[in-house]
């Protein structure tokens, strides 16, 4: 009887010790994926939003924003201001987000914010890493500054003056 004891408890810790190797992998695997960033749209290059016309202004302001982003949220003061900004020196506005257009609209008119165009697309699509992303595009559709994340006051200031300059 010992010895069948014996063999039971070795078994048991030997599965065990298996449910927590193959346990460990598997978050191991879950946190390599999950802290794989996308690619981030690069200065330089060619903006990835499909039939955009970027010839309608000379420069043009890209919102990459989310309606489930509290960043985004807290920004919307100084997108006010932006896109008055943007409006006065003749920068098109379009905004971005990955929920539809209605929900988009409805978000942006929340918090006041009345940008030229709304656009649904994957961020991924468009190689944004995060919300919110600010780019500001040229007439070719080419990146000429990026600015991720919720803009300190001196990189608001640097915002409105790549508009106006």
């Amino acid at each position: 009887m010992q010895n069948a004891a014996r063999k039971l408890e070795v078994a048991a810790n030997i599965a065990i010790v298996v449910v927590a190797c193959v346990a460990v992998m598997v978050l191991i695997r879950n946190y390599r994926a999950s802290s794989a960033q996308p690619p981030t749209v690069k200065t330089g290059a060619q903006f990835a939003l499909k039939n955009a016309n970027w010839t309608a202004s000379p420069k043009n302001m890209v919102l990459a924003v989310s309606t489930t982003c509290h960043f985004c949220t807290e920004s919307a003061p100084f997108y006010r201001t932006l896109v008055e900004q943007c409006r006065r020196d003749h920068v098109k506005t379009i905004a971005v987000l990955p929920q539809p257009v209605k929900e988009a609209e409805a978000y942006l008119k929340g918090e006041g914010v009345s940008v030229d165009e709304i656009r649904q697309s994957p961020l991924s699509d468009v190689e944004v890493s995060g919300t919110p992303t600010l780019v500001l595009v040229d007439d070719r559709g080419v990146v000429r500054s990026v600015w991720v994340g919720k803009l300190p006051s001196d990189k608001e200031k640097e915002v409105l003056k790549k508009v106006s300059s």
